[in-house]
Formats: C-alpha cells, sequence, structure tokens
C-alpha cells in the first residue's frame, strides 16, 4: 500500500471506501467516453480496440486481461514486490472491468446523433474519471496497474516518470489506431476525444486535488492530519536569525557583491553551496542539479506537460519542480540554522513570510552588463548578449512557475540597485549600511 503508518480499522475501512468509489466513477467514466464515439482516453484505447476486434470479450473483460498483464510484469522487471499488493491489484482490476460493461449497459439505450452531444458526453466522461482518479489518489490504497508498471520502468530504466508516461501513451495510442485503421478501416477507438482526454484529464485531476481540499479532510480527516506532521517537521527559522536574499541579473555583479556584504558582516554565504546540500539529500548528482535548476525554457510547454501528468506524487513529478521544491527545503534549513546570505533560486519567494530579512535585487546597464560577461569569460558582445538574455528569460520562467512573483520586478523586493551607477565596492558598502540600519530597525 502507499501508506505505510499504521492505520485503525475505521480508517482502513474508509480508504477502501473512497478507493472503491474511485473505481465506480472510472468506469463510469470510460463508459460515457465510448459512448460519445469520439475516442477515448490513451490507457483505454486498446481494451476498447480489442473489444471490437475480438467481440467475444467485453471492453471491461479486456481491461481486466491486459491490466492482469501488467500486474504480471511487474515482479519480472522488478522482483521483490510484496503479493500482497499484487493481488490487491489483481481485484481492484476486475471490479474496473465490471463497472466498465455495467456502466455501458447502463448507458446503453442513450442514442447521440448530434456532435454537440457527443462532444458534451466526451468532456462529462473526462470529468467523471478524473473525479475517479482523484478519490484514487487521496484513498492512498494503491496505484493502478499501469501506473504501477510504469513506476517499475521508470526506476528500471532510471527516466523520469513522466517521460515514461508520455511515451507509454503515445506507444498505446499509435498502436490502437493502427490495429482499427487495418482491421476495421477507420479510427474508430483514437480520435479527437483522445487528445481532448489526455490532457483535460490531468488538468481536471490537479483542478480536484488542488480545490477539494475540503472533501478530502471530510471523507479522509487522517490526511488532514499527515499534512499537519509533515508541516511540523519543516524546519523553523527563528525571527533572530537575519537572512539577506540577492536576487540578480548576468553581468550586474551580484554575486561579487553577495560575497563581498557576507564577508564584511561575518555571515554564512550560500550559492552554489545549496546545490551541493540538494544532492547529498536526494538521488540528483550534483552536477545534473548545477545543469537543470532555476531553467525552465518554456512556460507554455511545462504548463502543458504539467497539465498533462496531472496530480502526481512528489517523485513523480516533472524535474524542474522537484528540484525547486529539494532546494527550497535546502534553503529552509540554511535560514533555521543560523543568519546568512542566500543567493538566488527564489530565496525571497521561499522566504518572504520571515519578517527579520531583506530581499536585495541588483541590476546593471544592458551595456554595463555586457562588457562585464566579455571580460570575465572572454567572448565576444554577441555571445555575452546571448548568454545575458538566456539567464534572465531561464529566471523569468523558473519565478513564473513556481511563485506569484515577476523576476525583476521592484515591487518584489525591498532594494533594488544598479551596481554600474556607483560600481561594484560602492554598491556593496551602500548595502552594507542599508542592511545595518535594517538590522538596528528590527532589533
Amino acid at each position: 500500500m502507499l501508506k505505510e503508518m499504521k492505520q485503525s480499522p475505521s480508517e482502513m475501512a474508509r480508504r477502501f471506501l473512497v478507493f472503491s468509489l474511485c473505481l465506480v466513477f472510472m468506469g463510469f467514466g470510460v463508459a460515457c467516453m465510448i459512448k460519445s464515439a469520439l475516442g477515448v482516453s490513451p490507457i483505454s484505447s486498446l481494451p476498447y480496440t480489442f473489444s471490437l476486434l475480438f467481440t467475444g470479450i467485453t471492453v471491461g473483460g479486456w481491461t481486466a486481461l491486459l491490466n492482469l498483464f501488467m500486474i504480471i510484469l511487474q515482479p519480472v522487471l522488478k522482483p521483490g514486490i510484496p503479493k500482497k499488493l499484487l493481488f490487491l491489484q489483481a481485484g481492484m482490476t476486475v471490479v474496473f472491468g465490471y463497472f466498465i460493461d455495467l456502466s455501458l449497459e447502463f448507458l446503453a439505450p442513450l442514442v447521440l446523433t448530434a456532435y454537440i452531444g457527443q462532444v458534451a458526453m466526451l468532456f462529462a466522461g473526462c470529468t467523471i474519471m478524473a473525479f475517479g482518479i482523484y478519490l484514487g489518489i487521496i484513498a492512498r490504497i494503491t496505484l493502478l496497474p499501469m501506473d504501477a508498471l510504469l513506476q517499475v520502468v521508470s526506476e528500471r530504466l532510471r527516466k523520469p516518470y513522466t517521460s515514461v508516461k508520455v511515451v507509454s501513451d503515445l506507444g498505446m495510442t499509435i498502436t490502437s489506431a493502427v490495429l482499427c485503421l487495418v482491421f476495421i478501416g477507420e479510427l474508430a477507438t483514437v480520435r479527437e476525444g483522445t487528445l481532448i482526454a489526455a490532457f483535460f484529464c490531468g488538468s481536471e485531476i490537479k483542478f480536484f486535488s488542488t480545490y477539494f481540499k475540503g472533501l478530502t479532510y471530510l471523507l479522509l480527516p487522517e490526511n488532514l492530519i499527515q499534512k499537519e506532521r509533515e508541516k511540523q517537521e519543516l524546519p523553523q527559522v527563528s525571527e533572530q536569525h537575519f537572512v539577506l536574499t540577492v536576487s540578480h541579473e548576468y553581468g550586474s555583479g551580484g554575486r561579487t557583491i553577495a560575497r563581498r556584504i557576507a564577508h564584511e558582516l561575518g555571515l554564512p554565504y550560500y550559492d552554489t553551496e545549496i546545490i551541493k546540500m540538494a544532492a547529498e539529500r536526494s538521488d540528483f548528482a550534483e552536477e545534473y542539479l548545477k545543469e537543470h535548476e532555476e531553467k525552465i525554457t518554456s512556460t507554455a510547454l511545462y504548463r502543458l506537460f504539467d497539465w498533462y501528468t496531472g496530480a502526481l506524487p512528489g517523485n513523480q513529478r516533472p524535474v524542474q519542480e522537484q528540484i525547486f521544491q529539494l532546494e527550497a527545503k535546502v534553503i529552509q534549513e540554511i535560514a533555521a540554522k543560523d543568519s546568512c546570505v542566500i543567493v538566488g533560486r527564489l530565496a525571497n519567494y521561499i522566504l518572504q513570510k520571515h519578517r527579520n530579512s531583506l530581499h536585495i535585487f541588483i541590476t546593471a546597464d544592458e551595456k554595463e552588463r555586457v562588457q562585464r560577461v566579455m571580460r570575465k569569460e572572454n567572448i565576444s558582445a554577441e555571445e555575452a548578449l546571448d548568454r545575458i538574455q538566456d539567464f534572465a528569460s531561464d529566471r523569468k520562467n523558473h519565478c513564473q512557475e513556481f511563485s506569484d512573483m515577476e523576476w525583476g520586478n521592484g515591487m518584489n523586493y525591498d532594494i533594488t540597485i544598479k551596481s554600474n551607477r556607483y560600481g561594484v565596492d560602492r554598491t556593496a558598502a551602500i548595502l552594507i549600511q542599508l542592511i545595518k540600519e535594517f538590522r538596528m530597525m528590527q532589533f
């Protein structure tokens, strides 16, 4: 089972009840999508296709058979999986298949002739199935056989779960489409509804998980208790600890200024040290973190991928989100340990509620930044400008995705200063004086 904490009989009964409702809703959702005749979700496309090719077995029957095959594969790829867990998955697979067939019988009298009616049925099916998956997530009983198998595959290949899921869904969709074209002569199971279901269900799962927390805690109050325990385990930052966060534009001399401030004030300095600490607390290699932190090439693509994957467990979320959460925890630990200076990584957002903190943004005119990067890295003006723009784009996208702040907007910082106006040394001296006055005002 997913949850390892000791559970009372009443809690277990409620979790199994919620999980049973999950199977009911999911089964009815699949039936609605089939009834729409506009295509089904990728994971249901193969069972539906086989049911049309081999009519002796129902959609629910094929769903159960294919899921049982996935259960058999799990211990082959990863020996040692508890038999109790596999039997639990097998039982839920049979029940899930039964509810699909039962729901199709219930909807049999319904005839949809207008396209708008088909579209409405498709979206209803997506919503109902997403709600069912949401119930399965909060029940924390077991993963569905497909999800469990993909998790095993991702561990075996050492690839992100989300990447394996995308490849799996594409594979099932393409296989179903080819089988339909070859043996039926038309795309009977894979149509526009398949694409809609693939992305719409993920966003709805996330919606239910985010905005139905009241229902979650009403059905399973133990989930709230566990969440509160997890909050208490986070490091508490003492108000006695002064924390200076420094954000900066590339080429502004921000890091040099931050180091100088830390040295003059006798404060620990954290920059790339955060990467090393994060690597020690995770399975990520230090070089990998250095390469991927604070980088999101396109917020639009990231959000599309985020919608697709829906509400996944933490260790299966996109890499960028895992890295942000990991470094955020490290930053909280650092601030809880002592007064310090922290550079970048949205520390100003992460520690925004800490009263004894000062958040600085260091900028400079583009011409000055280009010249500084040229001197420091011995590159041409064009290369320097490209690096500056790439850095700014990465930071803006990263900030936009993981906070409600705009990177570089003076409203989000206590002090914004142009380093080229005063020079690096003078800028550091000015900031040191302001910091001293701030600390005197605080205490």
